[in-house]
């Protein structure tokens, strides 16, 4: 089976609606007794109702009545996002009310519907692109009012993830309209929805939505390079399907002789995909894997995904093998990737699920979860991280003017967007971090006491700097000072959401930090355990790391393969003792350095 992707023009120009309001009403309740009969329908159809009377005397671009847009993105929720429980649907149709209908208000829908309905709007409302003013009633310049709308977006994706959902639905309907705008509307909001709701469509595992935003994006963005990629595309299509038929018949033959029961469909890469491979140095006549064969399982037993994996690494000769189930990209994307030379060299994509990952795969975050039973968060957020971190986004927007709008999306989209990384305590407990993460992000999402205490880490047992970079599967050893205080460069070096924001708060009152550095001690004495292996020239190497002419005094103790010392040492200030603390440990067989004084410096 080929699977091609095409532009739906059901809700599009074409769109069947705005003729009769009421036939429009009944097929609306048509579709949602089709589609869940458990959706209240006496909400929904005053919902729409509602909708019609509160939009009936304006028209859109394109010339229809208003209330077909609202009644459109409804559709979109229910039948493409499948998200299906009453508040959500009843919000859809009103999302618009309040912020264009005068009179409208939050209380006025709590009144005539409920308060989960009326809040769902409210929170909608509050992220849109049209509220230009601030609490004093004063207008707000561009870039002010973006990195606003990036916080109040933060806070409704942590809090109530149909917000969110009615968003996108919501921007996927415009972009289907979006040929009705100027020139110069279509590529600001082409660009937009690139740079900022195919993220959040990415994140939430909507990748049918996710593929047609880009491609829409796209095309409104750079209407001749998609017109000749797409032109480029139909010629290298029709000379390689030929070949990718043969190769899939190959593939089920292999499955089927060892009995392993599968659906195989083939997946050709859209445009937009098409032209990231070409901005990362591709030209199009490198390019084979056009295609993807994309195998379903009859099960959903994922030992059969890597069983089916080693029947086609025995087949075939294999170029790589991704393994997303052990370590899935996303929360709702497990599959294996592998990539496999067919007739003639071509290298053609593999991806294997069983049929509960290709429904997630195809559905993203309604597939695990259901809505019914009220608010949920896309996220794993306490209340005080997400109140942490929305003040810490509104410092950002008093404190950095137009730059306020690129930290904190790029904040958001390090955190919530992009890839995780697993690495694990000297225990074994795994902490989740975004890309990019250092020792410091570390100790910060461990406990902020030790972000704030931190002097260096093993890593994989080896010494490294606090400003390492972590990889997925490191095993971290943190070594901790209560001397040891944050730097104002550690800012520099964090992308978690903890870390940020715990350094931003640490540095915010300027005059404690400067008291703390004003109070430190100068020229005192320190007591220091070190432990490790005995080996020839370990005293040596120590007293050469430290200076011997600030070694007041050594005591040693070596029984069998083990040394242990005592030195006592006069240090200019904390931070000298810090710098001696690592130093130490980089000697070859040192195990552990502790002040006399400390107690579980080392975590």
């Amino acid at each position: 089976m080929e699977m091609l992707f095409e532009f739906e023009l059901e809700y599009d120009e074409e769109s069947p609606f705005g003729k009769d309001p009421k036939a429009d009403h009944d097929y609306l309740m048509e579709q949602i007794s089709e589609y869940d009969d458990s959706i209240d329908s006496e909400v929904v159809s005053r919902a729409f109702y509602y909708c019609y009377e509160k939009h009936k005397d304006v028209a859109r671009k394109s010339g229809l009545p208003y209330y077909t847009h609202p009644l459109n993105v409804t559709l979109i929720l229910l039948k493409e996002f499948t998200i299906r429980d009453t508040a959500s649907i009843a919000a859809c149709l009103l999302h618009d009310t309040i912020e264009d209908v005068e009179g409208v208000s939050h209380d006025s829908i709590q009144s005539d519907f409920n308060e989960d309905i009326a809040e769902i709007v409210d929170a909608v409302t509050k992220i849109s692109h049209h509220n230009m003013f601030d609490n004093a009633g004063a207008p707000l310049d561009k870039v002010k009012y973006k990195a606003l709308t990036y916080r109040k977006l933060f806070l409704a994706l942590v809090k109530d993830i149909r917000v969110i959902l009615i968003k996108l639905a919501d921007r996927l309907h415009n972009m289907r309209t979006l040929h009705y705008l100027p020139e110069n509307k279509q590529k600001e909001i082409a660009l937009e929805t690139l740079n900022f709701y195919i993220p959040l469509a990415h994140r939430l595992g909507l990748n049918k939505i996710k593929m047609e935003l880009e491609n829409r994006s796209f095309y409104f963005q750079d209407r001749s390079a998609y017109e000749a990629i797409r032109n480029a595309l139909t010629e290298k299509r029709r000379d390689f399907i030929d070949y990718i038929r043969v190769f899939a018949d190959t593939i089920q033959n292999s499955l089927n002789e060892h009995n392993i029961p599968h659906v195989l469909s083939i997946v050709h890469k859209h445009e937009y995909e098409i032209y990231k491979m070409f901005q990362d140095g591709k030209a199009l006549s490198d390019i084979d894997n056009f295609y993807s064969v994309v195998i379903i399982l009859e099960s959903n037993d994922i030992h059969e995904c890597y069983r089916a994996h080693g029947v086609l690494a025995n087949a075939f000769k294999t170029v790589g093998f991704v393994d997303f189930i052990a370590n899935p990209k996303m929360d709702w994307f497990k599959s294996l990737f592998t990539e496999l030379f067919g007739p003639d060299g071509k290298r053609v994509e593999i991806i294997i699920r069983t049929q509960e990952m290709e429904k997630i795969s195809e559905e993203g975050f309604a597939s695990n979860f259901s809505l019914q039973s009220g608010r949920l968060r896309a996220l794993e957020f306490n209340d005080k991280e997400i109140e942490e971190w929305g003040e810490w986004m509104q410092d950002m927007i008093e404190v950095n003017g137009e730059k306020a709008s690129k930290i904190i999306w790029d904040s958001i989209k390090v955190n919530l967007f992009d890839s995780e990384l697993f690495v694990y305590t000297k225990d074994g407990v795994k902490v989740s971090l975004p890309e990019g993460a250092s020792l410091i992000d570390f100790a910060f999402n461990v406990a902020e006491e030790k972000g704030l205490h931190l002097v260096a880490g093993k890593v994989n047992g080896v010494l490294e700097s606090i400003t390492y970079k972590l990889e997925s599967g490191d095993q971290v050893e943190l070594i901790l000072s209560p001397n040891a205080l944050p730097k104002p460069e550690w800012n520099d070096e964090v992308v978690s959401h903890r870390a940020v924001v715990s350094l931003h708060n640490y540095f915010k009152n300027t005059t404690k930090y400067e008291e703390i550095q004003s109070d430190e001690k100068v020229n005192f004495d320190v007591r220091l355990i070190i432990k490790g292996d005995d080996r020839e020239n370990m005293l040596f190497d120590i007293t050469d790391v430290i200076g011997r002419t600030y070694i007041k005094r050594i005591n040693l103790d070596t029984t069998g393969a083990m040394f242990e010392g005592a030195v006592t040492v006069t240090v200019a200030n904390h931070g000298e003792l810090n710098y001696i603390f690592t130093k130490l440990l980089q000697i070859p067989g040192i195990k552990s350095v502790i002040r006399a004084d400390e107690v579980d410096n080392i975590q």
